[in-house]
């Protein structure tokens, strides 16, 4: 059913943008029952014709709403408010966001590592495992908790992983986590009280802004350049905010796959110096890297927490994580992860120690970095003409789009032709009322190269055409 959701007089006496006012009709047009699901949207010249302005700023209102998991669009249908059930926790980070239809031809929206073996040499490895249980030593950790934060000889293979440069901790410093998820959550709940602001980059995984919500804490949004991070826009945001703990990617930045200098990261180092600032450090990319800079915790040891696993690099099912507190934190980090659930799931952990010490782990890691090689290079192939931020062994590239798209409407355009994409305003972090141009391209979730080939010439065929063509625009 088509039905006219949007008065003139009412949008024109609404404050702000308009493109906001259109949006924000829309959404208390949902709120209040009066745009069932399903309800049909008019097309964007039409809407435009009937508002007085123009089609951008109407493309612009559908691309928020988007955002904001109102609308969906269908190729030769048009668009449609969607299902409210069906709208909830779709951002970055949620468990929806990874939840694909049965109907794509090519998934490029989780950025996972590539496959390059892992089934074999995990499965490998997890036989030796449990063929050696019964000779261990001491309880079966079928019929027994292990210490809280790993045993010691899975936190001396969490150390051997982690060293680098200067930095190499000692087993007695290090947790054993279930993921870097875990880690980072630990490190907020020691940081923090409710009620506390942290700290981040203007764009960044936005699961680390969940679990924050999640406990009562919010994030604020720090200026970010080609590096990163940016120290004085930090010393500004930790001025006016008061914050008392930051988070950032240094390394293979989420999602523009920046690398933080060194110089940098000293700058950001000061800077939490002198205002008394936590700083979260999440390197789960670090070791896709060759001859990366030191690790921010190798820098400002006294206040970093330090947080990576064996996600990005060599499996992301085994969640195992590894977590670096300050010295002084180590106990209260330990206290947290017990009252996480006691410990993480011993075989994991052990299974995880096991690859550090054969190689097995590097081994899978410089695969990795290969293949992620390879993928690049047919991704400028495909693109040739294209803004796209990124660095060779990062598994995702920021993508940015021509004037005439707005980031949803190119993620939905996308969808409709089989193809899944996760949207620049996933990543935003604070306001909510912007329209993102990029899009993040994830290059290691298709299962063969061939399904990457399609996905990008999608993105391709959707470049070339804009969004004229697309079924929002119908």
């Amino acid at each position: 059913m088509t039905i006219s959701l949007f008065d003139p007089a009412n949008i024109a006496a609404r404050p702000g943008p308009r493109y906001k006012a259109i949006a924000d009709a829309l959404s208390d047009a949902v709120k209040m029952g009066t745009a069932a699901s399903g309800t049909k949207l008019p097309p964007l010249r039409d809407l435009a014709y009937r508002l007085g302005v123009t089609v951008g700023t109407v493309s612009r209102a559908y691309a928020l709403a988007a955002s904001r998991g109102e609308v969906t669009g269908e190729v030769g249908r048009g668009t449609y408010v969607r299902d409210r059930n069906a709208r909830s926790g779709a951002d970055v980070g949620a468990a929806a966001f990874h939840a694909l239809p049965d109907a794509m031809q090519a998934a490029m929206k989780a950025a996972l590592p590539a496959p390059v073996g892992q089934a074999e040499i995990l499965g490998a490895a997890m036989r030796r495992l449990l063929d050696a249980l019964p000779d261990m030593p001491g309880r079966s950790p079928f019929n027994s908790y292990p210490p809280v934060g790993g045993t010691l000889h899975q936190r001396a293979m969490a150390a051997k992983w982690i060293a680098h440069g200067a930095f190499t901790p000692d087993a007695e410093e290090l947790v054993i986590c279930s993921g870097t998820q875990q880690a980072i959550l630990t490190a907020v709940l020691c940081t923090t009280e409710p009620g506390d602001t942290i700290l981040t980059e203007a764009l960044t995984y936005t699961a680390m802004v969940n679990q924050a919500a999640s406990v009562g804490r919010r994030a604020a949004p720090v200026d970010i350049d080609e590096e990163g991070l940016v120290p004085q826009a930090l010393d500004r945001a930790a001025r006016e905010t008061g914050a008392r703990t930051v988070f950032i990617v240094p390394t293979l930045h989420n999602p523009t796959g920046a690398i933080m200098s060194e110089r940098r990261r000293r700058d950001i180092a000061d800077v939490a110096r002198m205002h008394g600032l936590a700083i979260i450090e999440d390197d789960i990319y670090g070791k896709l890297v060759d001859d990366r800079p030191p690790t921010i915790a190798g820098l400002y040891p006294e206040d970093t927490w330090y947080a990576t696993s064996l996600a990005k690099t060599v499996a992301c099912g085994l969640r195992i994580g590894f977590l670096r507190p300050p010295p002084s934190q180590i106990e209260r980090a330990r206290a947290i992860q017990y009252g996480f659930g006691q410990t993480v799931p011993p075989l994991m952990a052990d299974l995880a120690a096991m690859l550090i010490e054969s190689g097995d782990a590097d081994t899978l890691t410089a695969r990795q970095m290969e293949e992620t090689r390879a993928r690049h290079a047919m991704l400028r192939e495909a693109l040739p003409d294209s803004d796209i931020a990124t660095n060779d062994t990062a598994p995702y590239a920021w993508l940015a789009l021509p004037d005439a798209w707005r980031a949803h409407i190119f993620v939905e355009a996308a969808r409709a032709r089989g193809l899944a994409l996760a949207a620049g305003e996933d990543f935003m972090v604070g306001r909510t009322d912007r329209a993102s141009r990029h899009v993040r391209l994830a290059l290691g979730q298709p299962q063969t190269r061939n399904e990457l080939a399609t996905g990008l010439a999608i993105v391709a065929e959707l470049l070339k055409s804009g969004p004229i063509s697309s079924a929002l625009v119908a």
